[in-house]
């Protein structure tokens, strides 16, 4: 197999739940070695559903989880009480060795456990600290309490999602947290670049809240500029009509149309080239202020066709559109399956498992799942036996003082 991109890179990864453990699953995945640093219980989201029934796991009950299964592949998986000073002394061990720490604890945590940046640079001059936190290290907000949907709210996000007559609505995912991984993983690899030029490492400090607001598109400089508050407009689009969901007989379909051309298509789609000339709809902003009057027009239409039917009306002139489909659908659905999207694992406890694999293709480097998410402290003793020279004996010592 080709030489994987990021072989060679280790990763000391102290983070917890999901904001962090994405980000190192991106980068087990490319070939880097994540040495996960979980408490001797091993971390919360063990517990995350869906589970093994209990009494399947055999000794390692902890070990059940498919959520855990999914964000942990590839890595390797070490017990430390990070609160035991000796447990402290074989963590600085594994910095001086080491390229990245990732945590995601609350800001202050590193400081108080004696292994924040000033500590580690002094290790390591190289070291890279990747911390991920709510709001930042420092700023008015930084001691308080975040989760993904705190994010979410604090960011605008939550403001501009929903329909205009329901409550503010949290998006289906924990787009808080995945987002933040995804900028802290590009964050780091800028980093190691910087110093592959100039030998430093150096800290980084991601805001969840900080990194939502990036992406709001739109939304920020129509209030900056254009002192509009964007309000919440459902499947529509914020810039384009008609582009969102339109009720058929058998459910919902999405069809989505971007500037005139796009749209003159769509009146032919639909069997209403006259609306292309309709003086009501002739720019781009006339559809888009009228948009909700418009998609009532549309689901008159609609309305009496199937999903799969109106499919066909908007395939024939090339209007973009598409059904929408349920998880079950996706992870059967054909063109993923051709591209190898998901992957399947043998785990030890849960078995044959399907999870997401890699959205990206690289023709030179390809990334790879080979290896399910460890068991908890699974590789105490070949990582440590193998960078810090620990012994069988000494690892039966370091786990009767709770030190692993």
């Amino acid at each position: 197999m080709e030489s994987k991109a990021l072989k060679g890179i280790r990763v000391l990864d102290l983070t917890r739940i999901y904001a962090g453990p994405y980000c190192s699953m991106l980068f087990a995945d490319m070939g880097a070695e994540v040495i996960k640093i979980e408490p001797p219980e091993g971390e919360i989201i063990r517990d995350n559903p869906p589970l093994v029934k209990q009494g399947e796991g055999g000794p390692h009950d902890r070990s059940r989880s498919g959520y855990f299964l999914t964000l942990n592949r590839n890595k390797y998986g070490i017990t430390l009480n990070l609160k035991n000073p000796r447990a402290l002394g074989i963590f600085k061990d594994l910095v001086k060795i080491s390229d990245l720490v990732l945590e995601n604890y609350a800001p202050g945590v590193m400081k108080r456990l004696g292994i924040d940046y000033p500590v580690l640079r002094e290790i390591n001059p190289r070291i890279i600290l990747c911390s991920i936190s709510g709001f930042g290290q420092w700023g008015p907000y930084s001691e308080r309490i975040a989760f993904d949907v705190i994010s979410q709210a604090m960011s605008g996000l939550m403001a501009i999602t929903g329909y205009p007559d329901s409550p503010p609505t949290r998006v289906g995912t924990s787009l808080g947290d995945v987002n933040a991984s995804v900028h802290a993983a590009f964050a780091i690899m800028t980093a190691l670049w910087h110093r592959e030029k100039t030998g430093k490492g150096q800290a980084i400090d991601v805001s969840m809240m900080e990194c939502m607001v990036s992406i709001l598109e739109g939304a920020v400089v129509r209030w900056t500029i254009g002192k509009e508050l964007f309000p919440p407009i459902g499947s529509h689009n914020p810039h384009d009509a008609p582009m969102g969901a339109f009720k058929c007989k058998d459910g919902y379909i999405i069809i989505a149309t971007v500037g005139d051309e796009h749209w003159h298509r769509f009146c032919r789609a639909i069997g209403k080239p006259e609306w292309a000339e309709d003086p009501q709809y002739r720019t781009k902003r006339q559809r888009w202020d009228r948009k909700f009057i418009l998609a009532e027009e549309i689901e008159k239409i609609t309305g009496k066709h199937t999903v799969k039917e109106v499919g066909k009306m908007m395939d024939k002139e090339r209007v973009a559109n598409s059904p929408i489909q349920n998880v079950a659908q996706v992870v059967d659905d054909p063109h993923l399956r051709e591209r190898g999207y998901f992957v399947e694992v043998e785990h030890p406890i849960i078995g044959k498992a399907k999870i997401p694999g890699i959205p990206f293709k690289m023709s030179e480097t390809p990334g790879a799942v080979e290896r399910p998410s460890p068991l908890v402290g699974e590789h105490n003793e070949l990582i440590l036996g193998k960078y810090l020279k620990i012994g069988k004996e000494e690892l039966k010592e370091l786990r009767e003082q709770g030190v692993i």
